[in-house]
């Protein structure tokens, strides 16, 4: 970690980072679009029009209106609806949702391929929340994606809460991906979120089956295709640019975003993020884990040592590959591999309880392994999903075997794929993946590894044209205990950006917006880069507080 910190140093010193150019006025009056006003046109007929005004029509049927405005103020401005492309033409259809007071609520019908219109289309959700402040035209439109991917935005994240003070003055503009949520949700009644973490052969198993069933439609579902959508629901709605919010898997669709749409990007914010290239056998990881329980142990106040834990690990690690444990009504094993992902996700997205971790290893040295089954217990979402909303397992695997880098010839039979990967295994060097076997870490982290390797498939996607990024400021955000998206490969991420600033986010871990510690200090730094194009105020990362470790029942020594 020597050099990677030595990289994270001179990136957070010495970039400039050039301050946001002043947000096009992009709101036009209601005059404007031809609106009906609700109020004198009680029971008349506005198909057709595609907006209709609801300040007091809150309950009305409004079928076939591709737009529903439910702003309460009556002369509100709202953003124009720009011409659909040519080629395909892009329309709203029925909005079909429940949509708040002070916002715009539709879908849009996209093609499934922009490159061959005949394969058929889909439907894009979108919610356009407008800012508190009407006063005047918006600073900006901020678009964040929470990741997965599978991750439902609309109705299932709290941004107008966690984003208060930014959205006073810019409008939310929330799109769920296709295939996911209220965007024509994919589903395979084949794979389940049990499925990808009951066992590797289990999760590779139900991936092929969920890829038959699917059947060619699949290959549509890919992050340049939800990029593009969200380009064209930014194009219908008349928004000249976006201010990009990324965390975790939604990092990814934001580089992807701005190297495909670049010209329409004002700022970009990066929180738990990782290069659109990245090590499948997970060894940034591995890295990341030992160096998460180090900073623990250092900033416990003497209740444990890293070092102490890391060889406390290695004892419970061979014992559980000699004799799995079996737990739980469900019969559940806690193996070797099991207890990996335990300590991959305790890390990333369970600090209250990663706390825990030493009293717990130290308790089954000892012989009682009942504090770590009930750790094992608690950690059992899917790797890579942030916590909460509605999650699509279709979604997640279709765009993970799409997208993801893979360690065998996509062209090549499922036998000389198994025969390429077991080759890439014999490969590595042990010591990277301690105290763990190579193939237990690997197959404890559900979407690295072979998850894939039965999806078909015959050639691989072309990698972004990361040269395209535009010259907008980039704010990278890493968790310090982060070993789902370390900062090793934050560092890569930012890399390609030409003005980015990366900062650790201390005793934090996956997406720490959501960890109540670091939440407020973390929101705070992202609003104020956003609406300054610069970093500022971060000293309140020094007033973290350091993830509580319990002390365990039996002496260290």
């Amino acid at each position: 970690m020597r050099e990677v910190r030595a990289v994270l140093v001179g990136l957070v010193a010495g970039v400039v980072i050039l301050p946001t150019p002043p947000a096009q006025a992009h709101a036009a009056h209601v005059h404007d679009l031809g609106l009906v006003h609700a109020a004198q046109a009680r029971g008349t007929s506005v198909r057709g029009l595609g907006l209709v005004h609801a300040a007091q029509v809150h309950n009305s049927a409004v079928r076939g209106l591709g737009l529903v405005d439910a702003a309460q103020a009556r002369n509100a401005p709202v953003h124009r609806l720009g011409p659909g492309r040519a080629g395909y033409g892009p329309r709203v259809v029925d909005a079909g949702q429940d949509c708040p007071a002070r916002a715009v609520c539709g879908r849009m019908r996209v093609p499934l391929d922009r490159q061959h219109p005949g394969a058929g289309t889909t439907s894009v959700a979108f919610r356009l929340v407008y800012r508190r402040d009407r006063s005047r035209p918006a600073e900006g439109t901020l678009l964040p994606n929470p990741g997965g991917p599978g991750l439902a935005v609309i109705g299932h994240r709290d941004y107008a809460g966690k984003y208060r003070d930014l959205l006073a003055t810019y409008d939310l503009l929330l799109v769920d991906p296709r295939g996911v949520g209220e965007s024509d949700p994919l589903t395979c009644r084949s794979a389940r979120g049990a499925d990808l973490h009951a066992s590797r052969a289990r999760a590779v198993a139900a991936a092929a089956a969920c890829a038959r069933e699917i059947g060619p439609r699949r290959a549509y579902y890919t992050t340049a295709a939800v990029a593009d959508d969200i380009d064209d629901v930014r194009a219908r709605l008349g928004i000249d640019r976006l201010d990009l919010l990324g965390q975790s898997y939604g990092t990814q669709l934001m580089t992807v975003y701005a190297a495909r749409h670049p010209r329409h990007v004002s700022s970009v914010v990066l929180s738990s993020a990782y290069p659109t290239r990245f090590d499948m056998l997970g060894r940034p990881a591995a890295r990341a884990m030992r160096r998460a329980v180090r900073l623990l142990c250092d900033r416990s106040g003497g209740v444990c040592d890293g070092r102490d834990v890391l060889d406390d690990l290695a004892v419970v690690a061979e014992r559980l590959d000699e004799r799995p444990l079996r737990y739980g009504s469900r019969r559940a094993v806690l193996d070797e591999t099991a207890l990996a992902g335990t300590v991959y996700k305790l890390a990333s997205g369970h600090a209250e309880l990663f706390g825990r971790l030493p009293a717990a290893l130290r308790e089954a040295v000892h012989g009682d392994a009942g504090p770590l089954v009930a750790l094992a217990e608690q950690v059992r979402p899917i790797s890579g999903f942030s916590g909460g909303g509605v999650f699509s397992v279709p979604m997640f695997l279709t765009v993970s075997c799409n997208d993801n880098p893979v360690l065998w010839d996509r062209r090549a039979s499922l036998v000389v794929r198994a025969r390429q990967y077991e080759a890439a295994l014999a490969r590595v060097d042990r010591r990277d993946f301690r105290p763990f076997r190579p193939a237990a870490w690997i197959d404890g982290i559900a979407d690295l590894g072979d998850l894939c390797i039965g999806w078909p498939g015959v050639r691989a996607r072309p990698l972004p044209r990361l040269d395209r990024l535009p010259n907008v400021p980039v704010l990278v955000l890493s968790g310090e205990l982060d070993t789902g998206t370390p900062t090793e490969e934050g560092v890569l991420a930012a890399r390609p950006y030409r003005h980015a600033r990366l900062l650790e986010v201390p005793s934090a871990g996956h997406v720490a917006e959501q960890d109540d510690r670091a939440a407020a200090c973390v929101i705070s730094l992202e609003t104020r880069f956003i609406r300054r194009g610069r970093v500022s105020g971060q000293e309140c990362l020094r007033r973290i507080p350091p993830v509580p470790v319990r002390s365990p029942s039996h002496s260290l020594l």
